[in-house]
Parts: structure tokens; C-alpha cells; sequence
């Protein structure tokens, strides 16, 4: 079974993808109304309007029965439930898979560290833990 979580996102975020989208669309309805734009900007531009749309509402965090699925847009990552050692909180703006500022930061094998946001926190974090209880919780931000 896969359950299904969506990212939080707040306002910083929110922000942030928003207006580079606004920005982006009008800069390239007024140089191409104008002229002024060639082919080659036209196509960098919709490709980096599709990356930011793609990763606004492509973000999410799949549960299944021994790993969590992770997708940012076209990124993806697998981790092993039984690979987690801790869930830790932190705030940064960092790119990584999560669109909140406030973050879980799954930390995993020897060096493996994985920011998320799920909106769904405490749920998201028992369900790990009745998959492996052995995972440590830290409330530090």
C-alpha cells in the first residue's frame, strides 16, 4: 500500500516561485510583442517556466512498504525506511525536495541527508516509526 503526502508550502516559497513566474512571463510577453526576443530566449524561458511549474505541483512523498518515494518535479529519490537513523527539524531555503522553509531532515546511512516538508508532519512521522521504530526524533530546529 502507498500513502500518499503532500508538501507544505509556505509563504516564502510561495513567493519566491510566484513571482519569478510572473517576472518570467511578463518579461517575455513584453520582448516578444516587441520583437526584441529571439527564439533561443523564448525556449529558455518556457523551459524554466515548466521546471518552476513542475516542481510547484509536482512535490510530493510517497510511503510504500519499505521506502519513501520522493519527488521533486523531474527529481526523484528513493530511501529505505530501515536506512533511517533520525528525523531532525530545520529552517533554511536551501533548494532540496521541500517547499516550506520549516523542514524534516531524514538522516540515513553513513552520510544520507534528505530535506522535506510534508504538510502532514506528525502523521508522516508515525507511520515511519511504526515501519521502524528504532528511528530517533530530534526537536531541534
Amino acid at each position: 500500500m502507498t500513502i500518499f503526502f503532500a508538501p507544505k508550502k509556505d509563504r516564502s516559497y510561495t513567493v519566491i516561485v510566484w513571482s519569478t513566474t510572473v517576472i518570467l512571463l511578463l518579461s517575455m510577453t513584453f520582448s516578444f510583442s516587441s520583437g526584441s526576443s529571439t527564439i533561443f530566449e523564448v525556449l529558455i524561458s518556457l523551459l524554466v517556466f515548466g521546471l518552476l511549474m513542475w516542481i510547484w505541483f509536482g512535490t510530493n512523498y510517497r510511503i510504500k512498504e519499505e521506502t519513501i518515494k520522493i519527488k521533486n518535479g523531474p527529481f526523484k529519490w528513493t530511501v529505505k525506511i530501515q536506512d533511517i537513523e533520525k528525523i531532525s527539524k530545520r529552517r533554511s531555503l536551501l533548494a532540496t525536495p521541500a517547499l516550506s522553509v520549516d523542514r524534516l531532515v531524514l538522516h540515513y546511512g553513513k552520510y544520507g541527508e534528505m530535506s522535506i516538508s510534508p504538510k502532514a508532519e506528525s502523521e508522516f512521522i508515525e507511520l515511519l516509526l511504526t515501519k521502524n521504530p528504532l528511528i530517533k526524533i530530534s526537536e531541534k530546529k
